[in-house]
């Protein structure tokens, strides 16, 4: 065995982290396993060392539609060849019962896989690491939601969103502190920053709402929107919750509400410059007020303003990474307000968090880019329609139709107009 892996392999970090991990060497065989890695997948060490990948991972022949060997060969010889790590997604991937030859458990996993290279930088090998979302993928199955539209056993694009932003969590959680395993035995505290085997369940149950609320929601809405819905439906004494991702300036985007009143409290940060939600951004820090009609009140413009519409108790929290804070979860009370924030709140915010990141690169960073679009758009109608004294009907007809002659976009174009004096009189 080469000294990089067992070097590796003998590493206190391996062993002890709560992370299930797996050293490959280039031929693919088991050349080191942490305990954390033989819990998820029910084996024992001596199964598993020195054993060809394969063979002690073969595919359910019970299922004819596997792709687990394919996938995954395919993954790590794609690591050996670039020398770069393979985030796989969503694979399921059966595990044989070693006290029940020919019985195969139905699993379904998040890998990633890593470049183990020498002092060289020559790839000697791969580190395999999986987070265990079974429990997710079969209620999904049992309800009817996965594999209903294409028949191939593999959940759609928005469940495929949930379970990876579900993988993203539980390593995000690992990362942050000690967790104590899911079983009975191992109940209480996981010490410092860790979280207990009932903790680890309630998440777990809020992770499955949410996946199902994914699910029966209607098309166009994605995770966050679900995220949302499930608050509501889980918090007591929430009415409405929004999701927002916070920008420079006024470049602040709704991805998700639960209603237009809720809509309509957020909007009155935007417009009265203050508020929970945009503290709780400036600070990274949780804003909590139970009591909004508070003559303390540090935000006296948008208090007075909220109270009016009915909102009694507001508690923001931010959706942060370890170096920044990208957006905001605001749960919004209707009516008097309530003695202290709903006990699983935070929990939904680092839910809301996992999401956010997870597809921050895909149907969000879009969806942003076109909330962008459309008020540099409005903008430029405004300004167009004062200045010239012209409907605003008249003014976008004028854009599109300019737009349209110099070969631009319309977001472009009104960028362009934003950007200078305004133009003649559109004729």
């Amino acid at each position: 065995m080469h000294d990089t892996l067992r070097t590796t392999s003998d590493s206190p970090l391996f062993k002890v982290t709560t992370a299930p991990y797996l050293l490959l060497d280039t031929d693919f065989y088991i050349r080191g396993v942490n305990p954390a890695y033989l819990r998820a997948t029910g084996r024992s060490r001596e199964e598993l060392i020195d054993a060809f990948l394969f063979d002690a991972f073969p595919d359910n022949p019970g299922d004819p539609g596997s792709t687990g060997v394919r996938n995954l060969t395919a993954s790590l010889e794609r690591v050996m060849r670039r020398g770069t790590p393979h985030d796989m997604d969503i694979q399921r991937y059966d595990i044989a019962e070693s006290r029940a030859p020919g019985v195969f458990r139905v699993k379904a996993w998040s890998p990633v896989n890593s470049p183990l290279v020498d002092a060289d930088g020559r790839v000697v090998g791969a580190l395999h690491h999986i987070e265990d979302i079974t429990t997710v993928y079969e209620s999904l199955h049992h309800a009817g939601g996965i594999g209903a539209k294409d028949g191939t056993g593999q959940p759609p694009v928005l469940l495929r969103g949930a379970m990876r932003a579900l993988a993203f969590h539980q390593r995000a959680l690992r990362a942050a502190g000690p967790v104590v395993s899911a079983d009975l035995s191992d109940a209480g505290a996981g010490g410092a920053g860790g979280v207990s085997a009932a903790g680890l369940a309630r998440r777990d149950e809020l992770w499955h709402g949410i996946t199902h609320a994914a699910r029966q929601g209607p098309p166009g809405r994605g995770c966050l929107a679900a995220v949302c819905d499930c608050a509501v439906r889980e918090l007591p004494g929430t009415d409405a919750a929004v999701i927002t991702l916070h920008g420079s300036g006024s470049d602040n985007v709704q991805l998700a509400v639960t209603s237009l009143w809720g809509q309509q409290a957020e909007e009155l940060q935007w417009v009265t410059g203050s508020g929970p939600s945009l503290t709780a951004f400036a600070t990274g820090e949780p804003v909590l007020v139970p009591l909004l009609d508070q003559p303390s009140s540090s935000w006296p413009l948008f208090t007075d303003a909220a109270c009016r519409i009915g909102v009694g108790a507001a508690f923001a929290y931010p959706l942060s990474t370890a170096t920044t804070t990208v957006g905001t979860l605001t749960l919004y009370h209707r009516g008097r307000g309530i003695t202290q924030p709903p006990a699983d709140a935070e929990v939904f915010a680092q839910i809301a968090t996992a999401v956010l990141l997870a597809d921050l690169k895909g149907d969000i960073s879009e969806q942003a880019r076109t909330s962008a679009d459309q008020g540099d758009i409005n903008t430029a109608i405004g300004v167009l329609s004062v200045a010239q004294q012209i409907s605003t009907n008249d003014a976008l007809a004028w854009l599109r139709t300019t737009a349209r002659a110099k070969a631009m976009s319309l977001a472009d174009f009104a960028r362009e107009v934003l950007a200078r004096r305004p133009p003649a009189a559109p004729h």
